[in-house]
């Protein structure tokens, strides 16, 4: 697809990326900041992800990552800047696109992305051990 390839170019990758993160500089670094706050902890949510996938798939019992992996996961969700947003948007009043709507978009865009990578974990999570084993093996095959 041409515009896949268009825009897995690395430089317009970057300049997308530059794009981005200037939009959301122009608020300040204190709109910024929960932003930054809650990709950090979803970043946490994921590790714990992994880690539980990584046990599951080597046999091991990880079910011990299971309530804060979860509690990571809900707590990033509602505190990722949508509830301030959401709340300025219909509550207080003074939501601006430049600030709030670029936060509340990359917010939204950041917790879809932790959930598809939950989703597709998680599938492995529910799967029998010989069954995911298996299926680790003839991905590495």
């Amino acid at each position: 697809n041409s515009v896949v390839a268009f825009l897995t170019n690395k430089y317009v990758a970057t300049l997308i990326t530059l794009a981005g993160g200037y939009l959301l500089s122009l608020g300040g670094y204190l709109n910024i900041w929960p932003l930054f706050g809650s990709a950090n902890q979803l970043l946490a949510a994921m590790v714990l992800v992994s880690l539980s996938v990584f046990l599951k798939v080597t046999g091991r019992k990880g079910y011990m990552l299971y309530v804060p992996m979860v509690m990571m996961l809900v707590v990033t969700s509602l505190g990722m800047s949508v509830y301030n947003i959401c709340l300025k948007l219909f509550v207080t009043g003074g939501f601006v696109f430049m600030t709030d709507g670029l936060q509340l978009f990359f917010a939204i865009l950041l917790m879809a992305l932790g959930l598809m990578i939950f989703i597709g974990s998680g599938k492995k999570l529910v799967q029998p051990v010989e069954k995911a084993m298996l299926q680790e093996q003839e991905q590495n095959a």
